[in-house]
């Protein structure tokens, strides 16, 4: 049987808690991201954490994904936020990491941080995925 978003969202563990603040996606030519890091030398120090680089500069084969994947992750985050990137929103100071199970996670910094705070934002939901072409993501951020 069917039942309304309405009816199943109020049976939710954390549906009197949270809520939805915004939604943001992600996707980006792996090709792009590749070539920004051989041209550019502070592209690294301007897009990522350092914790991002060492991750992605231990996957041999895989490095230039992991790297998009990243920027795909922290646009979508940003644009979750209802701003993007900008005054409030710095790309350096959204981080993606793997928890133990290997699922993904954003954690914030600096101004970027004190923004999401100010939003009442209390977490940021992240779904990645790349190939050798594409990377992907998508975010949701909950107040609450």
């Amino acid at each position: 049987m069917w039942t309304s978003p309405a009816t199943w969202q109020k049976a939710l563990p954390w549906s009197d808690i949270l809520e939805v603040y915004g939604i943001g996606t992600d996707i980006i030519e792996v090709a792009r991201v590749a070539a920004a890091i051989e041209k550019n030398g502070s592209f690294l120090k301007k897009v990522y954490t350092d914790s991002e680089v060492k991750y992605c500069q231990e996957k041999d084969k895989g490095k230039y994904p992991s790297f998009a994947a990243r920027f795909a992750a922290k646009e979508a985050a940003a644009k979750s936020l209802s701003q993007g990137v900008g005054k409030n929103v710095s790309l350096n100071e959204i981080e993606l990491a793997n928890d133990e199970r290997g699922a993904p996670y954003i954690t914030l910094h600096g101004k970027t941080l004190e923004y999401s705070r100010r939003l009442g934002i209390k977490e940021i939901k992240i779904s990645v995925s790349a190939t050798d072409s594409f990377a992907v993501a998508y975010a949701m951020s909950f107040s609450g």
